[in-house]
């Protein structure tokens, strides 16, 4: 709910010797293996807004840029059958400034059962990673919730996640900070995050149809703590999938509330097309407030963790319509 934030340079340290930590046991032959990974997200775009915009000069040419979205490196370590550990961390923007350093995950996990396990630490929460595996193109854009900055992607405390019946059902829950990974907890705030996803086909096709609430408590008698529920759907096939989601944000008196969904036909080795459409609301109450988002375009995805892709992508704002943000991308991710 609050905007993502860089970590001090202390974080910076802690996830160096973190790193040094876990890499070292690798190298013994007694010790926990250490599996690490990394990936990449970076883009061309070319602006079509409709000047003038921001900083234009008669006769300029269309801003254009080379950006790198985001890029992680993920260590994971598995201690025992029952304890295990993973660090994640994560380059970005900083404020819109200079490529920052910071940590995203870094927690310790107890194995309860087979299908059932504890994190304590910064995980991620239960609505927000588990809609952008079923949307699959996080390179692209960030699932909707995370996008409009309604549920962050991970956050500190306590997480839960389970599944049963051979994913017949699955679920997750967090207790934690409410302010996202990214943001220091400065005040008595909590928030308590459950996600139950029913899936009546959990095999080689999908359908997953899930539920979820996350509520805020423990505030100020003159704050309005937020209560966010989200409904989804999805289908998935070896030649498309689909995907849907309806969000209210509440505080009080102010009720937010919108909508996302989209679509990847498949040709299996050969390439897909990708669209997608977003609207969000911040405040029914007030008018001129809202704005969609389109997506569309052609992806290929050459190997497990290399892809590519040309995307026309545009923003349309409610207060000026005749107005939108639009342009065209080239957007890729790598990895290993």
């Amino acid at each position: 709910m609050s905007k993502m934030k860089g970590f001090t340079r202390s974080a910076l340290t802690a996830a160096v010797v973190a790193s040094a930590a876990f890499t070292a046991p690798a190298l013994a032959d007694d010790g926990p293996s250490v599996n690490v990974g990394g990936l990449m997200f970076a883009h061309w775009g070319y602006d079509m807004t409709p000047t003038p915009y921001e900083g234009y000069v008669d006769g300029d040419p269309r801003p254009n840029e080379f950006e790198l979205d985001r890029a992680y490196l993920d260590f994971r370590s598995k201690l025992d059958e029952t304890f295990s550990v993973r660090v994640t961390t994560d380059v970005g923007r900083q404020d819109g400034q200079k490529l920052g350093f910071f940590v995203k995950y870094a927690y310790l996990q107890v194995a309860l059962a087979e299908d059932v396990k504890l994190r304590f630490g910064s995980a991620g929460t239960p609505m927000v990673g588990f809609s952008d595996k079923f949307w699959g193109q996080r390179w692209l854009a960030k699932s909707f919730t995370d996008q409009e900055e309604i549920l962050s992607s991970a956050d500190l405390g306590v997480h839960a996640v389970g599944k049963h019946a051979d994913g017949l059902v699955s679920w997750g829950a967090s207790l934690i900070n409410g302010e996202g990974y990214g943001s220091i907890d400065t005040d008595f705030d909590k928030a308590i995050q459950a996600r139950v996803t029913i899936d009546p086909l959990h095999g080689e096709m999908k359908l997953p149809i899930s539920v979820f609430v996350s509520k805020d408590f423990y505030t100020h008698d003159d704050v309005d703590g937020h209560t966010v529920l989200v409904g989804s759907v999805g289908f998935d096939q070896e030649y498309a999938s689909v995907w849907g989601e309806y969000v209210t944000d509440t505080a009080g008196d102010l009720k937010g509330s919108g909508m996302s969904a989209n679509v990847v036909g498949k040709v299996p080795e050969l390439f897909n097309v990708v669209a997608r459409y977003d609207q969000w609301d911040p405040n029914e109450d007030v008018e001129d407030d809202a704005h969609t988002m389109i997506r569309a375009g052609v992806t290929k995805d050459f190997m497990k963790k290399i892809s590519a892709g040309f995307m026309y992508e545009e923003t349309k704002y409610e207060a000026d319509p005749d107005q939108p943000n639009k342009g065209f991308f080239i957007r890729m991710q790598a990895g290993f």
